[in-house]
């Protein structure tokens, strides 16, 4: 499952725009493996295995299929463990470890202090081609993140 993952999964972390969070940005992390639908037997396999996420369609892509796990706490208890345990070789092993240390950290709730949710952001964007189209910067959130809380409202 590690090797498939190598070539066909992500791990992911979205920094959103959201006005109802304390400094005005979500980090959302996420495992997801991606799969043509005649192959949903192998996302089946990663939901029976790990025992947590769903499978969905693809936004935009109806003939693909992508098993997801987005719930921090599931991350932390399930998908951390797997790939401590059986180790990706590739680059994904470095995406991995960047992941890793930001889902530790907010669990540690670093992303609801401004100086940790600054290092989440660089964190993010040395993940998965450095930011390559994300909707945002690096440079857009984090002078965002330095301006004063009542400039941001």
């Amino acid at each position: 499952m590690a090797g498939f993952v190598e070539g066909d999964g992500c791990f992911s972390v979205s920094i959103k725009k959201y006005k109802q969070m304390k400094f005005g940005w979500v980090v959302d992390p996420m495992f997801s493996v991606y799969q043509h639908k005649s192959n949903k037997i192998m996302l089946e396999l990663f939901q029976k295995e790990l025992h947590c996420g769903y499978i969905v369609k693809k936004k935009g892509k109806s003939d693909v299929l992508v098993y997801v796990v987005d719930n921090r706490r599931t991350l932390e208890e399930k998908i951390l463990p797997f790939f401590r345990k059986h180790v990706l070789l590739g680059k994904k092993w470095n995406d991995f470890l960047i992941f890793e240390k930001i889902v530790l950290m907010m669990k540690d709730k670093k992303h609801l202090q401004r100086q940790g949710l600054k290092e989440i952001v660089k964190l993010a964007f040395k993940m998965n081609q450095q930011g390559k189209g994300r909707k945002y910067s690096e440079k857009e959130i984090l002078e965002d993140l330095s301006e004063s809380p009542e400039t941001i409202r």
